[in-house]
């Protein structure tokens, strides 16, 4: 990783956000002490978890979406007295 990607990722833990330790694992590191590789690896981190709010956040939109279009289509089936096939005996 490059000096300057480095450094942006430090100003996003530490300017930005007014961070200067990270927890891990039960374990705090200083940001300062981080290697590239790490800021690296914290930095996937964190879009990850932002990745799966944001996938949490439409799922439950989605399902509310299917338990309203659920209820108003038993309501029109009803309303349109469409009969459901029964099932033979065997």
């Amino acid at each position: 990783m490059g000096k300057k990607i480095r450094e942006k990722i430090k100003e996003y833990f530490m300017d930005d956000n007014k961070i200067e330790t990270v927890n891990f694992d039960g374990l705090e590191y200083k940001i300062e002490d981080l290697t590239p590789r790490t800021l690296e690896g914290f930095n996937m981190l964190v879009k990850l978890q932002q990745e799966i709010a944001k996938v949490s956040y439409e799922l439950r939109i989605n399902q509310a979406a299917q338990k309203q279009i659920s209820e108003e289509l038993k309501v029109a089936i009803r309303e349109d007295k469409i009969k459901h096939v029964e099932k033979e005996k065997e």
